[in-house]
């Protein structure tokens, strides 16, 4: 398997969980929207809509971190770096990644420590009684899918390719 394939490999989990954040936005988007004409013409809010809110923008964040950082899409300040010559900037971008990648890479194992706390106390929401660890579980599969980014990242750099407007 050449390089190329393997990296385009790894890119598909972030493009599909990308979708999930597209339906969690619209999902989100048509609860507040009912929420609020229950509640302002109809004097009757949906029951469970900020418990529901907040578990759909933990899938929206956690599904798009991903997406983001494979299209270049974070900001990124880069004024004086533009400047630096190439190898200079080269070695600033593996040891970004590399940062980056420990810090998720942490981040994750840190979520998934307290998901399995959350399972062991069964904590669910006041009003709906919804299980939370599934959600920690999945802003641990949405760190695990930036790390797989960063590490195509990384690969980009060894094969000295550039993704997006680095250069």
């Amino acid at each position: 398997m050449t390089l190329e394939k393997f990296n385009r490999k790894l890119e598909f989990p972030s493009s599909k969980l990308a979708y999930l954040g597209a339906v969690a936005l619209i999902a989100m988007m048509l609860l507040t929207t009912a929420d609020v004409i229950g509640r302002y013409f109809f004097n009757k809010p949906i029951l469970g809509a900020l418990e529901i809110t907040e578990f759909l923008v933990l899938i929206l964040i956690f599904s798009f971190l991903a997406h983001t950082q494979a299209k270049n899409g974070h900001v990124s300040v880069d004024i004086l770096f533009l400047h630096f010559p190439q190898s200079v900037r080269t070695i600033v971008d593996f040891i970004n990644h590399l940062l980056c990648l420990g810090l998720m890479a942490l981040i994750a194992y840190m979520s998934f420590m307290r998901a399995l706390e959350i399972k062991s106390f069964g904590e669910a929401t006041n009003n709906l009684g919804i299980v939370k660890y599934p959600f920690a579980l999945f802003l641990v599969f949405g760190c695990a899918v930036l790390c797989i980014e960063y590490l195509r990242d990384l690969i980009d750099v060894f094969s000295n390719k550039k993704k997006g407007n680095n250069s």
